[in-house]
């Protein structure tokens, strides 16, 4: 992870500093002398920088441990999925390449699912700063490109938005980067194992630092809209963490919520939950089911296909490398909502 010390400015890394001070409250406990209280970290990078910085690395070591279980425990699951096999369930150094790519993907997937989700539930328009085509593009580049024009025209326009908490600008502009720069491995002949572990080397890092500026995912959680077992609670499947082991919750909601997003409460509904807010994710985000019932899969939007009548909608099975179709007309609502935002009529 790409935090770096300066031997003369003490506020060159606030996190490292911060862990210095709960390693000495937990151990000691509060340094006071004769009630004056400095901060620990700040004694030592004055009294002995040798020692300050000679911790640094188990700093570091740390972070980035504590980084890889909140993103495989926490994250919403097709990054966390991801990511866990890039770590602990690949085979050879191809497939971790490519288990490393699918985690900046899920990335932008699931950002950009929450941008335009927020959008409808708050029916920002949008026809000036992207195209009505630009939502179902199937360009990882194009939906990185959605995301930062909404988050910069509402900015520009003073539209409070509960996802620009969780990204910042910089941030997509470091996925596009990996994006751009990075995965020439998907457009060059084959590689062998020593040039996937060469690229492995030269993203791993990029990647380990967008999730380090995106812990706020840990806090959204996406679910399956199940039913309404009373006026301020519902039942939903969620989506957090590597495993696909099902899990269903009751939700407790205020009143404010409830009325916000009772359109959303329906079966088949994904939802996500963000700063307060709730709002649903179709078309971007759907899911499916195994046949026995026992595994839920989200799937993630890739692009359409077909014409009139027979218009389709094709994801990819989060897990199973598997692309999957739906019939457009499932989605009606959404689309036509979507529609809208950019002066359009019904899909």
């Amino acid at each position: 992870m790409k935090l770096k010390l300066d031997p003369i400015n003490y506020a060159a890394c606030p996190q490292y500093n911060d862990w210095l001070d709960s390693q000495h409250v937990e151990a000691q406990g509060e340094l006071d002398i004769l009630g004056f209280k400095p901060r620990p970290s700040f004694v030592l990078f004055s009294l002995t920088p040798d020692t300050y910085q000679a911790a640094f690395a188990d700093f570091t070591e740390q972070r980035e441990e504590d980084l890889k279980r909140l993103v495989f425990d926490q994250f919403p699951s097709p990054i966390a999925h991801y990511f866990y096999r890039f770590e602990n369930g690949y085979e050879n150094e191809l497939q971790r390449l490519h288990l490393l790519r699918d985690t900046w993907e899920a990335i932008a997937d699931v950002l950009h699912a929450i941008v335009v989700a927020e959008c409808r539930f708050r029916t920002i328009v949008l026809a000036d700063p992207i195209r009505f085509s630009d939502w179902l593009s199937d360009s990882v580049a194009q939906r990185l490109l959605n995301a930062e024009r909404i988050l910069q025209h509402a900015a520009v326009n003073g539209i409070a938005l509960s996802s620009a908490r969780l990204v910042s600008l910089p941030v997509i502009q470091s996925v596009r980067e990996l994006n751009q720069s990075r995965n020439g491995f998907s457009h060059s002949a084959a590689q062998s194992e020593a040039q996937a572990r060469e690229w492995i080397g030269d993203c791993y890092e990029d990647v380990l630092d967008v999730l380090d500026a995106l812990r706020g995912l840990a806090e959204v959680r996406i679910l399956r809209y199940l039913g309404q077992p009373d006026a301020i609670t519902i039942r939903c499947e969620v989506f957090m963490g590597h495993g696909f082991t099902r899990t269903i919750q009751n939700v407790a909601l205020s009143a404010d919520q409830i009325r916000e997003s009772q359109r959303f409460f329906r079966p088949g509904q994904v939802l996500a939950e963000c700063n307060g807010c709730l709002f649903g994710l179709r078309p971007h985000v759907f899911y499916r089911e195994d046949p026995s019932g026992h595994v839920t899969k989200l799937c993630l939007f890739r692009k359409t296909r077909g014409d009139m009548p027979n218009r389709r909608i094709e994801y990819e099975v989060v897990g199973d490398a598997e692309r999957w179709e739906q019939d457009r007309t499932m989605f009606e609502p959404e689309m036509t909502e979507l529609r809208a935002l950019f002066g359009l009529g019904p899909d």
